[in-house]
């Protein structure tokens, strides 16, 4: 077969491989670019990885496209990149994950994360392709730098030029219409105008009625037909013989004559002549600006649409970032937002300067009866942030004293460590002291990262996250709850939990090695009367009980454990809960506290109240076994009609760490 006639390798792996690989690359750099958005508006550190990731999804974008043209090196390059992006996506852990997207509902952190599992799957299986693919890129490569060269030399090799030279010196004249046929076959190349067809040819003889010698049979005397008489004309085939009469021009029957274009005589029929199709793998010269358009089109709009995503999804949830966040009410989204002027969490009508007036709501005030109280309630005519603010101030001075100042002497408190759990007021400020230790010369600088408040009546409770930091000191974070109540014209705190955010990772290990500390156990005792212990008992009696006893209250919370972990919305909240495959389980008794014990407006019927508990969190590990952490929770309750149910948690390891 001759080298033109050859088919082009086949690439049925190497098409795919590198669409998927610019596909791939192209949603490693729609994530980026969000990530970039997200670590931007969170503080939260690596923009340098998220350039770096979006560098390299911009190069698997070129990769990509070069892999069509075969070629070892960009194939190997697309498949190291989609395998490293594939790599990185699997290995990522959920706290890692939950840390970028802390201003993200945890329900929408679950699917992200499922996505983004899928995800990896198929860039690895891309990465698979484009190593399956290597044979067909080296053969197409080799092909097409072939026929690169052949078409930089002219197109024809030095052995083809030859025989066409040669078949083009053979004379193309016309003969006598008597002469025999003679079939001459085509010859190479086909594409330049040669082809087979009846030739004639006959031996030299003499001129038609001239005195030249007689012309052999059958064209002499003997010859069958007549013979021509001189003409006094010239034509085709004819040339002026020495006596000056036209004669034919013939050609020795041993040369084939090749008909040209010019033998249109009448009659003449050419036979078939063989055509032979050369294909020439030669690039179109506009493919390169074609591709570079695709990349350019590709990566702006991924980065595009990237930013419009993350800008929506920050400022939407700037508020939740925000240290001048109020009394919130969450969204059917869980979305944290402030409340509009003119109304609480509830919808209850405020007055302009933020004072809250008493919200009406059905909840049963009498436990059991429905009466309601006989004492009225105070109506709060300071807002939760100034409260807060007082907090912080206090805080940044390590004024333990400060804080114990808006502590009701009746309180009940977990701190930091393992053994801070304190009751009344003396026992919290030694407590605050300890958590706090010594401030810098200027005191600490104490920036609020996360704020959530729900208000019912004079009540609030609150979740807060603080980060301390100050010359010479380690920077650290605090999650704070509390329970807050409106008593004699000021904000007072009957319930309080801090804790130090710990890694999923760092706390399951110390579980596995035994080092994790054990919370010290709680004091068993319910104070206020009523039904709200046995409330609490059942609700942590399982993590299915513990999803059941859930407010759907749009401002409810709950606070992991570690970095990030924050859930807003309590349908949100129950569906979190319902679908982990773990367990929860109260473990001893609970500090439970109904709202009688400290305002008199509920000495009638407790609407609200808290209880603090540890409780037993069993989860499956990586190696597929029963990990157990103790946690320290402190859970608020209010009424709901007959039933009491859970609007906020927190829960946390007890340290050090």
């Amino acid at each position: 077969m001759h080298p033109a006639d050859e088919a082009p390798p086949r690439r049925f792996l190497l098409r795919p491989a590198g669409a998927l690989t610019q596909v791939s690359s192209a949603s490693a750099l729609l994530l980026g670019t969000i990530a970039l958005v997200l670590v931007q508006q969170g503080k939260t550190g690596g923009t340098a990885l998220v350039i770096a990731w979006a560098i390299g999804a911009m190069a698997g974008l070129v990769f990509g496209g070069l892999m069509a043209r075969g070629g070892l090196v960009s194939v190997l390059a697309g498949a190291a990149v989609v395998a490293g992006f594939g790599i990185v996506l699997l290995v990522m852990s959920y706290p890692q994950l939950r840390s970028i997207l802390s201003l993200l509902p945890e329900s929408d952190v679950e699917m992200i994360a499922d996505v983004l599992v899928g995800l990896a799957v198929v860039m690895l299986c891309t990465a698979a392709l484009c190593v399956a693919s290597i044979p067909q890129a080296l053969r197409y490569g080799r092909a097409v730098r072939e026929a690169e060269h052949a078409a930089a030399s002219g197109g024809i090799d030095a052995a083809s030029s030859a025989s066409f030279a040669q078949a083009m010196q053979v004379s193309s004249q016309t003969l006598h219409p008597d002469s025999p046929l003679m079939h001459v076959p085509s010859l190479r190349p086909a594409s330049v105008g040669s082809f087979g067809g009846p030739v004639q040819a006959m031996p030299p003889a003499a001129p038609y009625g001239g005195g030249g010698p007689a012309m052999p049979p059958p064209y002499g005397a003997n010859a069958v037909g007549p013979v021509m008489p001189a003409q006094p004309w010239a034509g085709p085939g004819m040339q002026v013989g020495p006596g000056g009469q036209f004669v034919p021009s013939y050609v020795d029957p041993a040369t084939p004559q090749i008909p040209t274009a010019a033998s249109t005589a009448r009659g003449w029929t050419p036979s078939p002549a063989r055509v032979t199709t050369t294909l020439v793998l030669r690039p179109k010269a506009e493919e390169t600006r074609s591709r570079r358009r695709i990349y350019l089109a590709l990566g702006g709009l991924a980065i595009g649409l990237g930013a419009g995503v993350g800008v929506m999804v920050s400022s939407a949830n700037e508020t939740r970032a925000s240290d001048n966040v109020a009394s919130a009410s969450s969204g059917s989204d869980g979305t944290s937002v402030e409340p509009p002027a003119g109304s609480d969490a509830r919808g209850s009508a405020t007055t302009a300067s933020g004072t809250a007036a008493v919200a009406t709501g059905s909840a049963t005030l009498d436990e059991g009866s429905g009466a309601t109280p006989t004492t009225p309630v105070a109506t709060p005519n300071v807002p939760v942030r100034t409260f807060l603010a007082e907090q912080r101030g206090a805080i940044a001075k390590a004024d333990a004293r400060g804080l114990a100042d808006h502590v009701a002497p009746t309180a009940v408190a977990f701190g930091i460590d393992a053994d801070d759990i304190a009751e009344g007021r003396v026992a919290i400020q030694a407590m605050f002291a300890k958590n706090l230790g010594d401030a810098p010369p200027d005191g600490f600088t104490v920036a609020s990262k996360f704020v959530a408040i729900g208000e019912e009546k004079n009540h609030a409770w609150i979740a807060e996250e603080l980060e301390l930091s100050g010359p010479g000191v380690e920077t650290r974070r605090i999650a704070i709850t509390q329970l807050a109540a409106f008593l004699d014209g000021t904000w007072t705190t009957v319930a309080m939990h801090w804790g130090v955010p710990v890694p999923d990772d760092t706390a399951v290990r110390r579980a596995i090695l035994g080092t994790l500390p054990t919370p010290r156990v709680v004091p068993v005792r319910a104070d206020g009367g009523g039904d709200l212990d046995p409330a609490v008992r059942a609700a942590f009696a399982s993590r299915t009980a513990f999803a059941d006893a859930r407010s759907e209250r749009t401002d409810a919370f709950n606070f992991g454990s570690g970095p990030g972990e924050r859930s807003t919305g309590g349908a949100a909240i129950k569906r979190l809960f319902g679908r982990l495959r773990s367990e929860l389980r109260l473990v001893g008794g609970a500090r439970v506290v109904a709202g009688a014990a400290w305002d008199p407006a509920q000495q009638a019927g407790s609407w609200i109240g808290f209880a603090a508990l540890n409780a037993d969190y069993t989860a499956k590990s990586r190696a597929a076994t029963d990990v157990t952490q103790t946690f320290r929770v402190l859970a608020i309750l209010i009424r709901e009609g007959d039933a009491w149910k859970i609007v906020q948690t927190q829960f946390s390891n007890a340290g050090p760490l």
